[in-house]
């Protein structure tokens, strides 16, 4: 067996923080394979900075350029697209990570791959192979497919005893996994902050979303393991700012306890956000050692002020209840930042002025309004977004602009808007 992977991460995508699903695969089956070199070629941040665009327009390049941007690549940078397929000659494997608007790209360097090297082993996995999975897309039986995570499963394919398409195989135990690295990013250089987990999956099943497809229960790395991983890499990166990347961090209230205290314990002094669902329980009894431990900036996904909408969502509150989890974080002095998403089947004009008066009504408590999304249905294909959606989220964003109510405009051009 050849002894080198590669795992290619293609643009158009984000940028503001490494590829963090292929920092876990990488570090996985270096553990398993002695002697295995594993190299993440993060082609995003690469082109990204040959082509000298700036971040807020290199975001906004996924919808206008995601057909061209391979062609336009191909002619400015021969050379580069060259030099990377000699070093895949010498892969026994080479993995693509794929989300939805990187899969031009992706599929067009792969078709190079392939008329090169016609017995290439490849691997696609990432976000966006659940969806053509969901319908039943035709996974092309030339390749080898990854519904899920990945680690088990390129493992299981690297050493040939794995079906041509692997689903769900899951890692029961994080704290297997070794200390991520991130070696093959310009962090010193590139990032403020490093992404990090805590856990996987979610114990919740809000219906708008694609999660709970993916996971089947919730799995932690214990309280330690992360303490010291984040020793790790403050050390070696000078870093003192993270990123939680979990869909909740606060989904087991004593882990969370535990985790703050060892924190302080270490005097670590990092800062890190994370994103919280609206729970008044962990609100009242932890916010203060939330605080002290670092945090300084969570994420809320409200998604609507409508109680009739919140439970057709399946979101577990009440409109008073997420008012009193903000009334808690605002005494605490904990900035927060919530997300909407307007259009929901069955959101009425009427169910949409309740959200607009809570977000006008309480523009003192809230801080920011991070993301505003029209629904968009992820289960048919194509994704259907809500026309409706559209026009509210345009209605909203004209009514904070004149009550001067923060929210994030880069987010909203990446949708749907020009400057």
């Amino acid at each position: 067996m050849k002894n080198i992977v590669y795992l290619i991460i293609c643009p158009p995508c984000w940028i503001k923080t490494p590829a963090l699903g292929l920092e876990f695969i990488k570090s996985y089956l270096k553990k398993r394979n002695k002697n295995l070199k594993v190299k993440i070629l993060d082609l995003n941040i690469l082109f990204y900075k040959l082509l000298k665009v700036d971040k807020k327009r290199w975001l906004k390049l996924d919808k206008r350029w995601e057909e061209e941007l391979f062609f336009i690549i191909e002619e400015k940078f021969p050379h580069i697209l060259e030099n990377l397929l000699k070093k895949i000659e010498k892969a026994e494997l080479v993995g693509f990570s794929l989300f939805r608007r990187n899969c031009k790209f992706s599929f067009q360097l792969i078709s190079r791959i392939k008329e090169k090297y016609p017995t290439k082993k490849i691997v696609i996995g990432g976000p966006h192979v659940l969806f053509m999975k969901l319908h039943k897309k035709n996974l092309n039986r030339e390749f080898f497919w990854v519904v899920g995570e990945g680690e088990i499963a390129l493992n299981l394919i690297l050493n040939n005893s794995s079906p041509r398409i692997l689903e769900y195989k899951e890692i029961e135990n994080l704290d297997e996994i070794p200390f991520l690295e991130f070696n093959d990013y310009p962090v010193k250089s590139f990032y403020s902050a490093l992404p990090i987990y805590s856990s996987r999956g979610c114990p919740y099943r809000c219906l708008f979303c694609t999660e709970r497809l993916l996971t089947r229960k919730i799995r932690q790395h214990s309280p330690l393991y992360l303490v010291e991983q984040i020793k790790m890499l403050k050390e070696r990166y000078k870093i003192s700012t993270f990123s939680f990347q979990d869909s909740l961090i606060n989904t087991n209230i004593e882990w969370l306890e535990n985790f703050c205290s060892l924190l302080l314990k270490n005097n670590l002094k990092i800062k890190w956000e994370a994103q919280f669902r609206i729970d008044n329980h962990v609100a009242k009894n932890l916010d203060q050692l939330i605080k002290r431990a670092g945090c300084f900036n969570i994420f809320v996904g409200l998604e609507s002020a409508c109680d009739k909408i919140l439970e057709k969502m399946r979101k577990g509150f009440c409109r008073d209840e997420a008012l009193r989890f903000f009334h808690t974080l605002r005494k605490a002095e904990l900035h927060f930042e919530i997300s909407l998403i307007l259009g929901y089947p069955g959101e009425n004009e009427k169910d949409f002025g309740k959200t607009v008066d809570f977000i006008t009504q309480n523009k003192k408590i809230i801080p920011k309004i991070a993301q505003i999304n029209p629904y968009i249905n992820y289960f048919v294909d194509p994704p259907y977004v809500s026309k409706i959606g559209v026009e509210r989220v345009h209605h909203l964003v004209n009514i904070l602009q004149k009550e001067r109510i923060p929210f994030t405009r880069s987010f909203i051009n990446n949708l749907f808007y020009e400057n």
